[in-house]
C-alpha cells in the first residue's frame, strides 16, 4: 500500500525560511547529524517531490530539501538573464541564513542544472555533489546518442504551458506521466496529482511556473550552460545517477558527465523515468547514503 505523502514526512519539520533576498519552502530533518545534504527538485516540481526521502535519509544526515524559486509556495521573482543563477543565489541564501556550512548538494533534472553554476563557482561551499539525470551542460555533438521523444510526444515544457492555461486534474496527471517510467503509469498517485493541481491553480504559483517556463522553451539559459571542459575541472567528490527510463537524454549521457570528472562516481537508476528518488527510493537513498558516508556506491 502506497503511503500518503503527509505520513512519509512525518519527523520533518515543513517551513518557510526568509532569506536576504527570497522566501523559500523547506523541509528538514537530522539537525544533529555532522554532514549536511540540500536538495532541489526538477522544473514544473514543489516540495512533495522528496517526501520519500527526506526523513529516510535523515536516519543518517541532516537533510534539507528547497523548493524552487518559482514554484510551490516559494518566492516568485521576476526572471533575470539566467534561471540558473538565480537559483544558486536562492540556494546560497538558504545555507547562509540556515546557518548550514559546507554542504553535500543534489539536483534532479532542472534542478540538477539549477546547481550546476554553484558547482562551478562556489566549490568552496560545497564538500560534493549530486546530479540526478540531468546537468547544466552543453554535451558535445556526437558525444552522446540523440535525446529520446518524451512521453506523450510533446516537449516537457510546452505541455506545462497548455496545462498552465486551465489546469484541470487529468492535465495535470498527463504531465507527472512524463516524469516517471513510461511503463508504470501507476507510480502517479492520486495525492500527488491533488497536491500539483493545487500548486498550479493557485495564481502567484500559475504565473511563476508560466514564466519560468516561456523562459526555459525560448532557449535564451543555453548560453548559460557550462562547457565539457568546464565540467571537467570540477574536483569535488561526484556521484551521478541517471535513469534508464525518462524521455530526454539517457544513462550514456550521465556516463558521459562522470567520464569528465575525475573520481566521479556513476550509478543507473533502473526501471526509472525521471524520479528515480520516488520510484525506487529505498535505490536512491541507499545511494545516497553511501556517497555522503564516503562509502562507494553500489
Amino acid at each position: 500500500m502506497v503511503k500518503s505523502i503527509w505520513v512519509d514526512y512525518l519527523g520533518a519539520e515543513i517551513k518557510f525560511v526568509q532569506g536576504r533576498k527570497h522566501r523559500s519552502r523547506v523541509a528538514e530533518a537530522g539537525r544533529d547529524h555532522a554532514e549536511t545534504l540540500v536538495m532541489v527538485h526538477g522544473g514544473g516540481g514543489h516540495l512533495e517531490t522528496f517526501a520519500r526521502n527526506v526523513v529516510p535519509l535523515a536516519r543518517h544526515m541532516r537533510v534539507v530539501a528547497v523548493e524552487m524559486l518559482w514554484h510551490g509556495l516559494s518566492d516568485c521573482p521576476p526572471i533575470g538573464e539566467s534561471t540558473l543563477a538565480q537559483v544558486t543565489e536562492q540556494v546560497l541564501d538558504i545555507i547562509d541564513t540556515m546557518g548550514l556550512g559546507k554542504v553535500w548538494l543534489h539536483g534532479e533534472a532542472g534542478g540538477a542544472s539549477a546547481i550546476t553554476p554553484l558547482v562551478l563557482d562556489h566549490p568552496e561551499r560545497l564538500k560534493g555533489v549530486i546530479w540526478e539525470t540531468g546537468i547544466g551542460m552543453a554535451f558535445k555533438e556526437g558525444g552522446i546518442e540523440p535525446p529520446r521523444a518524451p512521453v506523450g510526444g510533446i516537449p516537457m515544457g510546452e505541455r506545462t504551458l497548455q496545462l498552465l492555461d486551465n489546469p484541470t486534474w487529468q492535465a495535470v496527471k498527463d504531465r507527472l506521466l512524463m516524469v516517471m517510467h513510461h511503463d508504470h503509469p501507476e507510480r502517479v498517485t492520486d495525492e500527488l496529482v491533488d497536491v500539483r493541481l493545487a500548486h498550479y491553480s493557485r495564481p502567484s504559483t500559475n504565473d511563476g511556473q508560466r514564466r519560468y517556463y516561456q523562459y526555459s522553451t525560448s532557449g535564451k539559459g543555453r548560453r548559460f550552460l557550462a562547457s565539457e571542459e568546464r565540467i571537467a575541472q570540477i574536483k569535488l567528490p561526484t556521484l551521478v545517477l541517471w535513469s534508464d527510463g525518462s524521455g530526454g537524454n539517457g544513462p550514456d549521457a550521465g556516463r558521459r558527465v562522470a567520464s569528465l570528472i575525475e573520481g566521479a562516481q556513476f550509478k543507473v537508476l533502473r526501471d526509472c523515468g525521471f524520479w528515480g528518488h520516488w520510484e525506487h527510493p529505498e535505490v536512491f537513498n541507499e545511494a545516497v547514503r553511501q556517497f555522503v558516508m564516503g562509502e562507494r556506491v553500489t
